[in-house]
């Protein structure tokens, strides 16, 4: 818990150094220094740090003693003879790595500057306020992206993070082209290709009515849609289970929505590209009542919640200058105190 409190300590030090003017140099500079944070946390965490770290260095060793002939034999059964296969693009990637380094913790080391350079450079671009930024994903989307799912992480590096440029500039093609490289990893990037339709729609009364109506029919028929599309999309050995709940992200993101279409009118007015992340919170909200069948429909969730990063900074900057520092004082207060109410635990590598 305390490396974490210290990561946060040192985005404020940062942020007390570099952003007290628009100065876009200073702005760079606290987005590496910021990056250079969670890829050494990324990076250098214990193997028992995160839910998966250590079923990814089985899966790492594993491709050690898997020759390159049989890699090509078992990828042609799965792309041309259609046996089953999951992700098998995964595993090329790890050989490819394994090319240069056979070492565990250097494959940790590589997967973070992966991800984390590119969310730094994402931040540095879009985020109206990168310090703000820093600190949503350091409370609330760490435990994923920077612990646990490896190839989710990869793959929405590609499709998220890279691909924003591409729905930006409508360039369909370039956008699917990286989803279907991404795909090979890690399947449920699929479920991020509505996101090219959608953030680009206009937030009219009618279409929030017809949001409103959409969530409700979720929330009615979830069971039935959640085995259908799981069906239809392959992933059929995900099956509603009792128990399955995600409580404090879903009032957090529903908060969140509430607040930003109450000051919709004020963010758009200050930045017309705001409406792509006010989209794709309502996409995300739209999908939370699945995370109560399964919670691995988290996963799909988290594409297009992650655009909170950049919305919150908007809502802020909505807000009356007079009241800007209270907002950003309870913004900040909430992310930290949240942060302490899950109470993660972190060690490095080389503790016990």
């Amino acid at each position: 818990m305390k490396i974490y409190l210290a990561n946060i300590l040192l985005l404020f030090v940062y942020g007390a150094v570099f952003l007290k003017d628009a100065s876009k140099r200073k702005n760079a500079i606290f987005c590496s220094l910021a990056s250079l944070n969670w890829i050494l946390l990324s990076g250098l965490r214990h193997l028992t740090v995160g839910a998966d770290t250590i079923k990814y260095g089985y899966m790492f060793e594993q491709a050690k003693g898997i020759s390159w002939v049989t890699l090509w034999n078992d990828r042609t059964d799965i792309f041309i003879n259609k046996t089953l296969g999951k992700d098998p693009g995964y595993i090329v990637f790890q050989k490819l790595v394994q090319l240069f380094t056979s070492s565990y913790r250097t494959w940790l080391i590589i997967a973070a500057v992966l991800f984390i350079v590119p969310l730094g450079v994402f931040i540095y671009k879009h985020s109206a306020n990168s310090l703000i930024s820093f600190l949503i994903y350091s409370c609330m989307f760490y435990s994923f992206f920077s612990i646990t799912g490896t190839r989710q992480t990869l793959v929405t590096a590609i499709a998220v993070f890279a691909g924003y440029k591409y729905i930006k500039e409508r360039c369909l093609l370039k956008f699917l082209l990286l989803i279907l490289i991404a795909s090979f990893i890690h399947f449920s990037v699929v479920f991020f290709i509505p996101a090219y339709f959608i953030v680009n729609m206009k937030i009219t009364n009618k279409y929030l009515y017809l949001c409103g109506c959409t969530f409700v029919a979720v929330l009615a028929f979830k069971e039935a849609i959640f085995r259908l599309v799981s069906s239809i999309s392959g992933y059929g050995q995900y099956q509603p289970f009792e128990g399955a709940a995600t409580w404090n992200f879903s009032i957090l993101l529903i908060a969140l929505t509430v607040v930003a279409l109450l000051k919709r009118k004020e963010i758009l007015s200050n930045n017309p590209q705001a409406k792509h992340y006010i989209n794709a919170l309502l996409t995300a909200v739209i999908l939370v009542p699945f995370t109560f069948v399964n919670p691995s429909v988290m996963r799909v969730v988290q594409y297009y919640s992650l655009f909170i990063i950049l919305l919150v900074p908007e809502i802020i900057n909505s807000f009356k200058k007079q009241e800007r520092f209270f907002v950003y004082f309870v913004a900040c207060s909430a992310l930290i105190l949240l942060l302490i109410k899950n109470n993660p635990v972190y060690i490095f590598f080389w503790q016990s």
